[in-house]
């Protein structure tokens, strides 16, 4: 695991995630602790899942996806989306950006409104996801 990714990506992630047991019956993933989801990880624990594991799979999954040969900020910003919004999604926005990571972000946020839009379930959390959006922006030096 790179200082970068432990120090820098994974607490960005966890800050935006949360940290706690959760099971919003809105949120398609599931039971959900540090942003690991039931939905994507059947095998996991997600009620006694601790932070070292979650950064754990976090690692292994950054690693799968190749993120760690793209440059700095595609990186974070593609692996981030597929945090959120899965990696069949994120893989969408990533042939749409060019692997541009301001275009990419600019294709997500437009992804949510649309999402928003057509689910009025994930109504509630448009306005996290382009806080969460913004604030990456600004931690990848985009803004």
């Amino acid at each position: 695991m790179t200082d970068r990714f432990k120090n820098e990506i994974i607490p960005w992630i966890f800050k935006w995630e949360g940290t706690t047991f959760e099971n919003d019956p809105d949120d398609p993933g599931g039971a959900t602790k540090f942003g690991i989801d039931q939905r994507s990880h059947p095998h996991v624990d997600i009620k006694n899942l601790t932070a070292d594991q979650a950064a754990g799979t976090y690692w292994t999954e950054y690693c799968n996806l190749h993120c760690n040969e793209y440059a700095p900020q595609f990186d974070w910003v593609y692996f981030n989306c597929c945090v959120n919004c899965g990696v069949g999604r994120a893989t969408k926005i990533k042939s749409r950006s060019g692997v541009d990571a301001s275009k990419f972000l600019d294709i997500q946020e437009e992804f949510y409104r649309a999402l928003a839009e057509s689910r009025p379930s994930s109504k509630k959390y448009l306005k996290g996801w382009l806080a969460r959006t913004e604030d990456l922006r600004e931690v990848a030096g985009l803004a």
